[in-house]
């Protein structure tokens, strides 16, 4: 046990699919909650993504375990060469819990397998177990290993993390006995000052920028937004991703408007400060059901929030993403899913310099309930209060 901030916690082993240098936004809510511990809080293991960029991590943080070698969504079989891997994650699991005396388990969705043998390690050796969800499980997948798992890593989790107070909400309506609450994305460090919201002139052309991946998602909204960039004419568009350059042109990001690239967080988040305008898609039409486009909290919310620059969202009106930037005042939200609303949107952002004010320091003051050490020791409370279960 360590002693962190007046309180001595037990050490928990990490179990998430994706952990830094991984470019995905599951890796980057786990490697900033991760830099408010220790190594005698916690070792976080999880998969090595092929071409990584090098990772910036502290000494002083918890270790990065690669127990899985992820290989690029582009290979053939990739799923199953992935399964293939479990017996070496449950290996190398129970020798973190058994030789590197981790105390409990934090179990890690959106990926079955570390979730699964979160479950399984917690069963064969006694140790408590927690579970952090940053998306649906049963809800998004109807399959038999969905309905067999997520009920039984309920029943013996001492407490379930959600990455949403959307989710949260959704699962007190559907578990009413389920101990669950809310541990958000996160950002190390203090939130920007206001006055890092004080606009540059707009640039000509346009700039605009999407950061994240391209998953159903966001598709149908991000090439409305494609469209709407094109048929304006002079505005750009700089697409930060890791997803496929194929998947990104049949969306229709091809020609002169626009940029594809990947660079690092450094390099981001300046990026990001550069453009006029962050677009933020969100799912209208997608085979994902109903209750995951309602509760989704995309990563990249958080970034753009802390970027000082306005945000344009386009997006369904009645799920969480649009109640939070709706209460918070801090993006232009188009609700109705066609190019000409887009348009129009960028039309009005780029005509109203006192709008893009307003938004622009309404995301810094947003941004600052996302402070990691508040998230880290909500963390700590659960975990210490349910210890002796």
């Amino acid at each position: 046990m360590s002693q962190v901030t007046g309180q001595t916690i037990p050490k928990l082993l990490v179990l998430s699919w994706s952990i830094p240098p991984a470019v995905t936004g599951s890796a980057t809510v786990m490697g900033n909650l991760a830099r408010q511990f220790t190594p005698a809080d916690m070792t976080l293991m999880g998969a090595y993504y092929l071409n990584a960029l090098p990772v910036e991590w502290a000494k002083g943080s918890p270790p990065l375990r690669y127990v899985m070698v992820q290989p690029p969504e582009t290979w053939r079989g990739a799923r199953y060469l992935r399964w293939l891997q479990l017996p070496y994650v449950m290996l190398r699991g129970w020798w973190a819990l058994v030789i590197g005396r981790c105390q409990g388990i934090l179990s890690v969705y959106p990926d079955a397998i570390y979730l699964l043998v979160g479950y399984l390690l917690s069963l064969i050796t006694g140790r408590a177990l927690y579970a952090y969800f940053h998306n649906t499980y049963v809800e998004a997948h109807k399959g038999r290993l969905a309905r067999w798992l997520q009920p039984r890593v309920f029943r013996r989790a001492r407490h379930v993390f959600v990455m949403s107070e959307g989710m949260r909400t959704l699962y007190a309506e559907r578990y009413p006995t389920l101990a669950c609450s809310a541990l958000p994305h996160t950002f190390s460090g203090m939130p920007p000052p206001l006055e890092d919201a004080a606009l540059p002139p707009l640039s000509a052309p346009l700039q605009t920028a999407f950061m994240g991946s391209v998953w159903a998602s966001v598709s149908d909204a991000l090439e409305r937004m494609i469209a709407a960039v094109k048929a304006e004419g002079d505005v750009r568009c700089a697409l930060y991703t890791g997803t496929p350059y194929s998947n990104l042109t049949a969306l229709g990001a091809t020609g002169a408007a626009f940029t594809i690239s990947t660079p690092d967080n450094a390099a981001l988040r300046k990026a990001l400060r550069a453009a006029d305008i962050l677009l933020l898609p969100h799912a209208f039409q997608t085979g994902l059901p109903e209750e995951e486009i309602r509760t989704i909290f995309p990563t990249k919310t958080l970034d753009y929030l802390l970027a000082g620059r306005p945000i344009l969202a386009h997006l369904p009106a009645n799920c969480f993403l649009a109640d939070f930037l709706r209460n918070h005042d801090c993006a232009l939200l188009i609700t109705e899913p066609t190019v000409e609303a887009v348009r129009e949107g960028l039309r009005r952002l780029r005509g109203d310099r006192p709008l893009r004010e307003r938004l622009a320091a309404n995301a810094l003051r947003a941004a600052a309930q996302f402070q990691a050490h508040r998230v880290a020791d909500h963390l700590r409370d659960v975990v210490l209060s349910t210890w002796q279960q």
